[in-house]
C-alpha cells in the first residue's frame, strides 16, 4: 500500500535539511501534489511543515493566500489576494485550475474570478484589522468599481473590436480604459472616462494630467455648442431655459461628477490636478497655460468665441448643483 504524502515527507525531511528548499524532498512532494491538483492534501501538510510550505507557495501565490489564512496572517492574505486580482500575467487563477475548467479562459469567468478575489481580499483585511486596514479596504472597493467600469465600457464599444483585440479577456489598466473611452464619440463613454479617473488615485491623476485634459476636450465635443448658442439667441432663453438646456450637456454632468457637492473620488479631488477657473484673470489669454484649468481648456474649443459663456456657465452650475437631469419636461433644444 502506498505511503501517505505525510509519511513520505517525514522520511524525506533529512534530504531537505541537506539542501536548499527547492532541491529538498519536501519540494518534490509539494510539486507533485500541486501538479496533480491535490490542493487540499498540499495545504494540510502546512499543519506540520509550515515553513516548508510557505517557501514552496511563494512561487504559487494562487494558493499561498489559503496558507496565510491557515496561519491567521489575515492582513498578508489580503495583500496576496489583492495582488492576484490585479495581476496582468493570468496568475489570478492557477494553471492547474485552468486545465481543470475549460471555461476559465472566457471573459465572464476571468472577470468574475477577479471580483471574487477582490471581495475575499476585503474580507481578509477586515479580519486582520491592522493599523491601515480601513485605507486598504477603500483601495479594494475602488478597484472593484474600476473592474465594473471595464465591463460597462466594453459593452458600449463595437463588439467586433472588443473580440478582435481581446479586450474582454484581460484586465485593462486604467489608462487603457480611459483611452478607449476617448476613442469613440459616445457621451456615456466620455462620462465613464471621468469615472475611471475618480477611482484611480491622486498620484495617477497627477501623473496623467494630460489625459484628464483630453477628457475635458472630449466632453466639450459631445454637444453642439454652436446650435445651443444659436437657439439661446433665437428663442431668447430665460435663466430657467438656460439651466434646463445646460444641465443636459456632458460638460455640466462632467463638472458635477468631478467638482459637485457629492463628487466621490479615491484620494483627494480633481481640483488638486485641475481647477475649474483661472485664478488670475489679469494674465492675457495668450500667456495662460492651456491646461491650467478647465476654463483654459474650453477656451481652445472652436465654438468658444460664441458659446463660451454658455460653456463656462455649464461647468460652473455643474460644480454647485447635485441633480444633473431635468424632470421638468424637454429642453429648449428638443
Amino acid at each position: 500500500m502506498m505511503q501517505s504524502s505525510l509519511e513520505i515527507l517525514c522520511v524525506g525531511r533529512i534530504w531537505h535539511e541537506c539542501a536548499g528548499h527547492k532541491a529538498g524532498f519536501s519540494y518534490f512532494v509539494f510539486q507533485q501534489l500541486y501538479e496533480s491538483r491535490q490542493f487540499s492534501k498540499l495545504l494540510r501538510l502546512g499543519e506540520e511543515f509550515q515553513e516548508d510550505l510557505s517557501n514552496f507557495l511563494q512561487e504559487h501565490q494562487d494558493l499561498y493566500w489559503l496558507h496565510e489564512l491557515f496561519l491567521h496572517q489575515f492582513s498578508s492574505a489580503s495583500e496576496t489576494l489583492h495582488s492576484l486580482a490585479l495581476s496582468q500575467d493570468g496568475n489570478s487563477i492557477s494553471s492547474a485550475e485552468k486545465r481543470m475548467d475549460p471555461d476559465s479562459g472566457t471573459s465572464g469567468k476571468k472577470l468574475v474570478e477577479r471580483r471574487r478575489l477582490l471581495n475575499l481580499s476585503k474580507i481578509a483585511a477586515m479580519a486582520g484589522k491592522d493599523a491601515d486596514y480601513e485605507a486598504k479596504i477603500k483601495r479594494i472597493e475602488a478597484d472593484l468599481k474600476i473592474l465594473k467600469l471595464q465591463e460597462e465600457i466594453i459593452r458600449l464599444l463595437p463588439s467586433d473590436e472588443v473580440v478582435e483585440k481581446g479586450m474582454d479577456q484581460q484586465l485593462l489598466p486604467p489608462r487603457d480604459l480611459i483611452e478607449l473611452c476617448l476613442k469613440v464619440e459616445i457621451p456615456e463613454l466620455s462620462m465613464l472616462a471621468f469615472e475611471v479617473l475618480a477611482w484611480t488615485s491622486s498620484s495617477f491623476r497627477k501623473a496623467n494630467r494630460s489625459l484628464l485634459e483630453e477628457c475635458w476636450k472630449c466632453a466639450a465635443n459631445q454637444d453642439d455648442w454652436g446650435k445651443l448658442y444659436e437657439a439661446s439667441i433665437a428663442e431668447g432663453w430665460s435663466d430657467e431655459d438656460t439651466l434646463r438646456a445646460l444641465r443636459e450637456t456632458v460638460l455640466f454632468q462632467a463638472s458635477n461628477r468631478c467638482y459637485g457637492p457629492e463628487a466621490e473620488t479615491f484620494e483627494g479631488g480633481f481640483d488638486e490636478v485641475l481647477v475649474l477657473r483661472q485664478e488670475n484673470m489679469e494674465i492675457p489669454i495668450s500667456l495662460k497655460d492651456p491646461g491650467s484649468s478647465v476654463e483654459a481648456i474650453l477656451m481652445q474649443h472652436k465654438d468658444f468665441p460664441d458659446a463660451g459663456k454658455l460653456m463656462l456657465t455649464a461647468v460652473m452650475m455643474g460644480s454647485v448643483r447635485i441633480d444633473v437631469r431635468s424632470s421638468e419636461g424637454p429642453s429648449p433644444m428638443d
